[in-house]
């Protein structure tokens, strides 16, 4: 009985080549059908445009493996027509029948009419049999399944694959690479096919296929008796590469048959059994080859093991003399070479030999040139001809290969290292080279046509031509052009290149002697000047003095020379015509000084150089340890004060009534310097540390120190936001009571009355309103220090209270803030303006600096420490996002409005642009995130539910009753209205802060909640977000999202700062699948502003963008 029926075959080769291969086999074109001993396989030859063989395998599992080498084979998913015929004969032959020879007759047996009926009934009656099988084959492989989950639960080690057919283990791998060329490829490619396997390997018939279905954990038929299961097969480590890399081809092969299929037909983009290596990872692949079963098909090998070579390609090449004085070269082994420039590669004998493009290049260009196949690999010279192939020939040929070489002309080579000599002059503004290589006693003009070195008695100089085309190149890429026997360089760039970089080089690297004319020794003699630079403080300390000298060179030469080493230029031509060189060490310390300080040649007046003291701390500090460059003692001291601030030895006050932590007393030590020199500063202190006891310490201490003097008694003026206006003055009570307070607020006939008693205070204490309202007052008033606490109030330069601001007359100002920048640089430019105006010239300016150079100016201005830093006892933050699903009736309403939001803003982006249009869509967006809240903050009538508020009443539930003590801010006060209305009718205790909340009440209020009282606090997130101390709680909600993290940072802060005790949780609510995800993401891009600027990484970034509206609202 044959193994197979003629419904398989049809199935391997589909209708068409089935139908035709019926008619061949019918017409008798196969013959010589040949069954082995053991009777697994056949070979067989058809009769069609050509004479094609056939080779058919029948493994004892059923599956068949077929190969012919007609062109087709390759080309079709399915088995070809000649394969069909010859499975056809094998079927007559194998039922009872003989096979029809090529001339159509018949050996002895039956008719082919009275034979091919009956099998095509058997055949009928076995695909009945077939189906009623299939019927029952799922629970067969049900029952397989389980049988072999029980056996691995047992612990048994393998099944008996008879059973299955297909075993369990690791499969095997062996990967057959081909290398194919047609008329369409200018270099020729490689082509992979696989074969893989638990206990015998099965051709991988579709190879895109099961890579996709190895990579996505799928399993793959190959037969019925074997199909690759991820879950029972595992693949190793190496193969598990080899694969990775081949699925990352899948989609580079798909391109190139497509490709190539429209240019001629070829290759068309199928799912076969081979697939194009992509030359791209043919290093990776390479490295994989000692590790896994590769193997080599063609270029005269057929299953060859394929390994890596190592080194250049095994080349030997033969010169051996002939008759008389001729001589032969053998390159025949040059056959045995297949070189893949596309690869980066050649092949030899079964070894692949990676290569450099230099040497694939030479090696492509030799097989070009040699017409090896037709002489044989041999090549005929005569004597003539013996001098030239040596000086040309030769030197290639050795970089390929070992050339043996017949005795004889062996010892008539030389090969001297040549000396090689220039010959340089100046004359009428034009710099002129000759240049000679000398091999002994030969002379080499290389600007001449090249032509055989002369042979002398009767010896062959091969001249080092590497080393002669290393100087041309040399020569030409200085800017030297080749004219008759010399090269020339017209102008002065070029021959400065020459002459101080191109000679030096020369000289060292290729040992080249060197002959410059007079004229040129003149011109270079200024080479080692070096300069010497001075800087210092003057006398009063004021300003920063810089000069600047050059050994006799004239001081109006000087001005022009400084201007050129700012401009970075390379070198300065002297009124005599010599170069002096501004690429020595010293110059560039000058120049690095220079832009350090801002300055550029414009603003060069003369060798002396005066800027105001404060620049001296924007000086590099290697300037100061440079050999050109000397720092004066005043200007050292100086600069030291700033960097190493625990040298500072201000006393703390004995009146004090706090103990400072040590990063506390260096920040009064910071103030302390800073008033000394009259600089103003920031103390940017991360919320918590402490910022008003150190501003504290430091009044107290300039107040003694006033006291001791003859200086007038002048007040410091604090102005700080409305809410903490009191708490400044219970502050200065606790920790200096002898300090007078006078807090400035009221109505203005009560403010009026106060101003009265200001010359009895040592501190007036007032807010930034209120300031504003009675800037005629305070600007007539003298101050010894201004403060301004949370001073990112003032971060609109153009705003009414900055304006305020800087119409205060005080010798020192300071800011406090833990936010210096919240959303650009212009904010911390609007704080500096206030503090210390005379530090940037003005904002425009500013805003033209990078941000590297802004970090550099201000660091010695901003003291900023972080808690995680200096409060290694403080307890640990935990940050989580939670993420509520809004009500039916919400999401309805917020889907509605997005989508109208999302139309109108397309709109007026289009129509009106986005500045013109921007407070009317930022309106739209603050109504989505409203509607995210609770739709009744402004869709009037509403009664439904919200789902973020039940979330919170539910968090609430859980986290007072586990006994924590919980902030909850928000930025809308009506919403903290209903969010209070719920939590009163449930029962809760609680205390509600926002804009309206007096300030001396608020004071109350923490006071009181600290205590203990009340186990929730409602705070308006601008109200209440700074200024408080509230480590009574544990616990921070944020009920809705702020635009910037800083903000809210700070709001964590009223909870998690020096004085906590607990773990401090903090929640945030994020309505799911709305706006609010996305301003999660947006804060995230803002966070690092602050260190960007302050620690000089990264670049800032800025307020809401119509990119970010775009994002936001998902508009195109």
């Amino acid at each position: 009985m044959p193994a197979f029926t003629l419904t398989d075959v049809k199935s391997f080769c589909g209708s068409t080549s089935y139908k035709r291969g019926e008619d061949y086999y019918r017409l008798g074109k196969v013959s010589r059908l040949k069954k082995s001993a053991d009777g697994c396989s056949y070979t067989a030859r058809v009769k069609g445009s050509s004479s094609y063989s056939v080779e058919v395998e029948i493994w004892p599992d059923g599956e068949i493996s077929t190969y012919c080498d007609c062109p087709a084979f390759y080309s079709y998913d399915n088995d070809c027509k000649h394969i069909a015929a010859v499975l056809i004969a094998i079927h007559d032959q194998e039922s009872g029948r003989e096979a029809l020879d090529v001339a159509g007759s018949r050996s002895t047996g039956p008719a082919w009419l009275n034979t091919h009926r009956p099998a095509d009934n058997r055949a009928a009656m076995l695909t009945m049999a077939e189906k009623e099988a299939a019927k029952y084959r799922p629970a067969g492989d049900l029952i397989a399944h389980y049988k072999m989950n029980q056996a691995i639960g047992m612990g048994e080690s393998s099944l008996d694959s008879s059973s299955t057919g297909q075993g369990l283990g690791r499969l095997k791998f062996e990967y057959t690479f081909r290398v194919v060329t047609n008329r369409f490829f200018k270099n020729p490619s490689v082509m992979i096919e696989l074969r893989t396997g638990v206990k015998r390997l099965y051709v991988v018939q579709k190879v895109k296929s099961f890579l996709q279905s190895v990579e996505l954990a799928k399993s793959h038929p190959f037969t019925a008796l074997f199909t690759y299961d991820p879950m029972r097969h595992e693949i190793g480590e190496q193969d598990r590469a080899m694969l990775d890399l081949l699925i990352q081809m899948k989609h580079n092969d798909e391109a190139y048959r497509e490709y190539y299929s429209d240019l001629a037909g070829y290759l068309p983009v199928t799912d076969r059994k081979d697939m194009f290596v992509d030359p791209r990872q043919w290093a990776d692949m390479l490295r994989l080859l000692p590790d896994v079963d590769a193997r080599l098909e063609g270029l005269g090998a057929l299953g060859t093991r394929m390994e890596l070579g190592e080194g250049k390609l095994p080349l030997q090449f033969h010169i051996t003399r002939k008759t008389g004085a001729n001589y032969q070269l053998d390159v025949g082994e040059l056959a045995n070479v297949t070189v893949l420039p596309s690869y980066r590669c050649a092949m030899m004998n079964g070894m692949v030999y990676p290569l450099d493009p230099q040497e694939i290049h030479k090696l492509h260009d030799l097989l070009t040139h040699m017409s090896v196949t037709q002489s044989n690999g041999k090549l005929d010279m005569s004597e003539e001809q013996l001098n030239g192939f040596v000086q040309h020939v030769l030197p290639p040929l050795r970089e390929l290969g070992q050339v043996n070489i017949a005795k004889p002309l062996r010892e008539r080579i030389r090969e001297p290292e040549p000396q090689i000599q220039l010959y340089v002059d100046y004359a009428d503004g034009i710099l002129t080279a000759r240049a000679l290589f000398r091999y002994g006693a030969i002379e080499i003009q290389p600007l001449e046509e090249r032509q055989d070195a002369p042979a002398e008695q009767d010896c062959i100089l091969i001249r080092d031509a590497a080393r002669e085309g290393k100087l041309l190149q040399r020569l030409e890429a200085a800017g030297l052009r080749p004219t008759g026997q010399r090269w020339l360089s017209e102008t002065e760039d070029e021959q400065y290149e020459v002459l101080y970089h191109l000679l030096p080089v020369l000289e060292k690297e290729e040992g080249a002697e060197i002959y410059l004319s007079q004229t040129l020794q003149n011109i270079v003699r200024h080479r080692k000047r070096q300069p010497k630079v001075r800087a210092d403080l003057t006398g009063d300390m004021n300003w920063l003095d810089i000069s600047f000298e050059l050994e006799q060179i004239e001081e109006r030469e000087l001005l022009h020379i400084m201007r050129s080493i700012v401009e970075k230029k390379k070198y300065f031509r002297l009124r005599d015509g010599s170069f002096l060189s501004l690429e020595e060490e010293e110059y560039q310390g000058f120049a690095d000084m220079m832009e350090s300080l801002g300055m550029g040649a414009a603003d060069l007046r003369g060798n002396r150089i005066q800027l105001p003291a404060v620049r001296a701390l924007q000086l590099p500090e290697r300037a100061s340890v440079s050999g050109s460059i000397r720092f004066g003692r005043d200007l050292r001291q100086f600069v030291k004060r700033f960097n190493d601030l625990d040298e500072l030895d201000y006393e703390v006050p004995d009146g004090l009534q706090a103990q400072l932590r040590d990063y506390q007393a260096q920040g009064f030590q910071w103030l302390k310097m800073l008033a000394s020199y009259r600089f103003g500063g920031i103390l940017a202190d991360d919320m918590g540390l402490g910022k008003t006891v150190q501003s504290i310490a430091y009044i107290l201490s300039e107040r003694e120190q006033e006291q001791e003097s003859s200086e007038e008694k002048q007040p410091v003026l604090i102005v700080s936001p409305s809410s903490l206006t009191y708490n400044w003055a219970q502050e200065c009570a606790r920790f200096a009571p002898q300090l007078r307070v006078l807090v400035v607020a009221g109505q203005k006939k009560e403010r009026a009355a106060l101003w009265a008693e200001m010359e009895e205070a040592d501190v007036i204490v007032t807010s930034y309103p209120l300031l504003r309202r009675d800037i005629e007052f305070y600007a007539e008033q003298p101050f010894h220090t201004l403060i301004l606490d949370e001073a990112q109030a003032i971060k609109n330069a153009s705003s009414q209270t900055a304006q305020a601001v800087s119409e205060i007359n005080a010798a020192r100002r300071f800011a406090l803030t833990g936010t210096p920048i919240e959303n650009s640089l212009d904010e911390l430019w609007s704080i500096f303006n206030a503090v210390f105006p005379g530090l940037f010239t003005n904002q425009k300016a500013f805003r033209d600096l990078p941000a590297e150079r802004v970090a550099r100016i201000v660091r010695p201005f901003i003291l900023r420490r972080l808690k995680k830093d200096v409060l290694t006892e403080l307890p640990d933050k935990i940050e989580s996002v939670q993420y509520p699903e809004l009500a039916t009736e919400q999401k309805k309403l917020y889907a509605a409005y997005l989508a109208k939001l999302q139309h109108t803003t397309a709109q007026d982006l289009k129509t009106e642009g986005f500045q013109k249009s921007r407070m009317k869509i930022l309106a739209g967006i603050t109504r989505l995130r409203q509607l995210c809240c609770h739709p009744a903050l402004f869709v009037e009538g509403y009664s439904g539910p919200s789902g973020k508020l039940q979330h919170l009443l539910e968090q609430v539930e859980e986290l007072t009753a586990s006994g924590r003590r919980v902030l909850i801010f928000s930025q809308y006060s009506s919403m903290l209205q209903l969010i209070r209305e719920q939590l009163e009718f449930a029962g809760r205790t609680l205390f509600y802060l926002d804009g309206q909340t007096p300030a001396q009440e608020r004071v109350d209020m923490c006071h009181r909640y600290n205590a203990g009282e009340a186990e929730l606090f409602l705070i308006s997130l601008k109200a209440g977000g700074s200024g408080l101390n509230l480590t009574g709680a544990d616990t921070v909600i944020l009920y809705d999202l702020w635009w910037n993290p800083a903000v809210e940072e700070q709001a964590i802060g009223r909870a998690h700062r020096m004085g906590q005790k607990r773990v401090v949780q903090v929640i945030r609510l994020v309505a799911e699948g709305s706006i609010e995800e996305k301003i999660l993401e947006l804060q995230q891009r803002k966070r690092d502003l602050i260190d960007e600027v302050i620690d000089a990484e990264g670049s800032a970034s800025s307020a809401l963008t119509e990119e970010d509206i775009r994002e936001l609202l998902s508009v195109t």
